[in-house]
Order: structure tokens, then C-alpha cells, then sequence
């Protein structure tokens, strides 16, 4: 605790009994802080964390601590926002059409449309990468009515 005090005094460069008067303190009971003989409040500890905020970001967490929260539940700082999804690498995602020309019997460039708008309808559908595998598996076509597989055997087969 008084190293937390000791810290923010010269980060914020502040004597004492600066200190202590915009934390609502005399300078006595500033000083009493510096020695470790008393200690601020909880509430004085925020206060000091909002002082530290702009100068040392961890120093005022370490006061916020202090006082026995932290720094966002203190309201003095928003979450970090989620960090984006990772974007595939064009080679990743051109394997994937590799394949599925490769399954057909095309070039790549014949396909990609068709793959990125199969992707695209099964997003918007709320269907994940592995629902669609499934659903598209010798498992999935297991399940479908014996005509729409004859129907898709001949497709198939023409292709």
C-alpha cells in the first residue's frame, strides 16, 4: 500500500501534502500514508486511481486494487472490444475451392462462385461449416428419401 502511494507521488509528481489535499486529506495524514501508519480509504484509493489513469495505467490499477476492485468496475475504463475473427488466408480458402473443383471435375476459377455463394446462403441460413459437411456427407445423404439420392447420383454421374 505505501508503495502505491510512494509510486503515484512521483508519477504524478506531487509532494505530500499535494497528495493528499486532492485525494481530501490533510498533509498530516499524508504523510501518515507515506510511513504506512494509516492508509487512505477505499474511496480515496479511487480517486488516486482516476489521477493515475493518464500517467500509469497499471500504477491505477494497482490503486484501484487497493481500494478492492479494478479499473472497469470502478467505471473508469470501457472492456477491451472483442478482437475480430481471424480472416482465412486466400490460400486456405483457395484449397477449399481447389477441392470442390477437383470433386467436380472444373477449373477453380468455374467454381468459386458457386462455393462462395454456398457459403454465403448457409451463413445466412445460421448453418456452420459443419452442418453443411454433415448434411452433405454419405451420412447425410443416408437420411434423404431414396428419390432425391437416385436424383442426385445421376447428377453426379453427368458431371
Amino acid at each position: 500500500m505505501t508503495d502505491v502511494i510512494t509510486e503515484a507521488r512521483f508519477a504524478l509528481r506531487l509532494y505530500q501534502n499535494e497528495l493528499a489535499a486532492k485525494l481530501g486529506a490533510s498533509r498530516r495524514t499524508g504523510q501518515r500514508w507515506t510511513t504506512g501508519e494509516s492508509r487512505p480509504a477505499a474511496h480515496q484509493f479511487l480517486e488516486l486511481a482516476k489521477l493515475l489513469l493518464p500517467v500509469d495505467r497499471g500504477l491505477a490499477a494497482r490503486a484501484a486494487a487497493e481500494a478492492g476492485t479494478t479499473l472497469q468496475a470502478a467505471g473508469l475504463v470501457h472492456p477491451e472490444p472483442p478482437a475480430p475473427p481471424p480472416v482465412a488466408p486466400r490460400g486456405v480458402v483457395d484449397a477449399v475451392v481447389c477441392a470442390a473443383a477437383e470433386a467436380m471435375n472444373l477449373p477453380p476459377g468455374a467454381v468459386r462462385s458457386a462455393v462462395l455463394a454456398a457459403f454465403a446462403r448457409a451463413r445466412e441460413i445460421g448453418l456452420s461449416v459443419e452442418m453443411v459437411e454433415s448434411a452433405l456427407s454419405e451420412k447425410g445423404l443416408a437420411e434423404q428419401p431414396a428419390a432425391e439420392k437416385k436424383q442426385q447420383r445421376q447428377l453426379a454421374k453427368k458431371g
